[in-house]
This record gives C-alpha cells, sequence and structure tokens, in this order.
C-alpha cells in the first residue's frame, strides 16, 4: 500500500467536491423538476407538504371514474386539483369532465410555469392554473370536488427509523387544510385524498364527510406511513378511505 501524503488527500477532497457542485449546477440548468424541487426543499415555505413534482398522467383511473360516476361525465362542475404538480392531473380530469371548470393550485411557481405552458399548447378556456399554498384565496362553496392526491405528505417520512413528522409536516397544517376545503366545497361536494401522511378521520372537521370509497393498494405498494394528531407514527396503521362527500 503507498501511503499518500496529507497534501494528495486534501486536492482529491477538494477535486471531488468541485466535480459534484459541477453536476448540481449543470443539473439546475438543464433540469427544470429537479430546479423546482431543490428550490422548494431549500425554501420551504408554511404550508408546504410534499415537495416532490413526480406525477404521471391518468394516475387513479379507479377513483377518477368513480367521481365521474359521483358527479356525471357531462355535468359543468367546477373541480380544484390541489398540489397540481406539473398539471398531468388536470389534464387527465378534462378527459373525465369535458364540460367541467377545472384549476390546478401549486406552492411551486416553476411547477405552476410548465402548466402554463402545456396549456398554451392545446388552448383550453375552462382550465386555469395558479400559484398558491392553500385554498384561502377560493371562494367558499364554490367547487364540486377537490382533488389532494399524493400531496398532503412528504416523501422523505418512508425513510427507515422516522417515528415523528413534524420536523418535515405537521398534523395541524393538514388540519387547517383539510377543514378550508370543506369551506370550498358546496354541499354534497367531493373530497378526495389519496397517499396522505395523515387522516381525515383524526381532523375536527371529520364529522362533516361521510366516507363514499376506500381504496385498497396493491400487495406489493409501498405503505405510505400515516401519522396522528400529535404527529407520532402510527405503526402498522393503514389509510384506505379516499373519497368523501361534505354532508
Amino acid at each position: 500500500m503507498i501511503a499518500r501524503e496529507p497534501s494528495q488527500i486534501a486536492d482529491q477532497i477538494r477535486s471531488a467536491f468541485v466535480i459534484r457542485a459541477i453536476r448540481e449546477l449543470w443539473r439546475l440548468a438543464v433540469d427544470r423538476p429537479y430546479r423546482n424541487v431543490r428550490w422548494l426543499r431549500l425554501v420551504r415555505p408554511n404550508s408546504a407538504f410534499q415537495p416532490f413534482a413526480t406525477t404521471v398522467a391518468n394516475r387513479y383511473p379507479r377513483i377518477f371514474r368513480f367521481v365521474q360516476e359521483q358527479l356525471g361525465a357531462a355535468s359543468e362542475v367546477r373541480i380544484l386539483s390541489y398540489g397540481c404538480s406539473t398539471g398531468e392531473e388536470v389534464f387527465s380530469l378534462r378527459e373525465y369532465f369535458p364540460r367541467a371548470a377545472i384549476k390546478g393550485i401549486d406552492i411551486n411557481p416553476g411547477n405552476i410555469a410548465e402548466c402554463q405552458w402545456c396549456l398554451k399548447q392545446t388552448p383550453d378556456a375552462a382550465l386555469s392554473f395558479e400559484t398558491a399554498s392553500s385554498t384561502s384565496a377560493e371562494a367558499t362553496a364554490s367547487y364540486d370536488a377537490i382533488f389532494a392526491m399524493a400531496v398532503l405528505r412528504h416523501g422523505d417520512l418512508a425513510a427507515p427509523g422516522v417515528t415523528r413528522c413534524d420536523h418535515l409536516i405537521r398534523f395541524e397544517d393538514f388540519a387547517k387544510a383539510v377543514s378550508d376545503f370543506g369551506r370550498c366545497l358546496k354541499p354534497g361536494g367531493l373530497l378526495i385524498i389519496r397517499h396522505s401522511n395523515f387522516r381525515l378521520c383524526d381532523t375536527p372537521v371529520a364529522g362533516d364527510f361521510e366516507t363514499l370509497l376506500s381504496v385498497k393498494p396493491p400487495e406489493k405498494a409501498k405503505k405510505t406511513p400515516i401519522f396522528g394528531s400529535d404527529n407520532r407514527l402510527m405503526e402498522g396503521v393503514e389509510y384506505l378511505e379516499t373519497v368523501f362527500r361534505k354532508q
């Protein structure tokens, strides 16, 4: 074994650091989704939940079809996609609700910029996007359905050894968000929550909703960890309730 001088070791460490920095700067320059996620994780604005923008078109066909059956495919309903990411959910919902007015909001302005660009490619006057961290600016009783799919969560909470969530997201913010969803929904309106780290049944507004659909994930699917109102992990708990109706 050849011993290395301390100066050689220091040079190697500096070289590795420079290479990583260059790679990071290059990715920030060319990879918009990565840039959006890094911005959100760095700034960590209030009311932020999921920082990752992972999404695909028509991601929840069973749930979308169920909501379509409840509201009517041809109805002129108003739908909100909360945490719409880069817009795939909004454009997918358009296929299920061709006459609906559908709005997507997301806390990340980079995501909304991408949504706006996609909308310009296929203009649709009944689709809209807006940068927003909450539904506080939405009118009371203005929506027939609100979707919050894989957004009321944080991907890092699935890491081994995590027993609390409040270093990343807090139950009280979840409770505040769903309470305002209820305000924005019309009587009889639908609230659709999927892959949340918290349960609607634990919130003060749980009594305002009834469950219409529960969805069991595939056997091999990675389980979403559930945290209680004390922000502690609820070991072994699954939450299958997905579609709720405001009473």
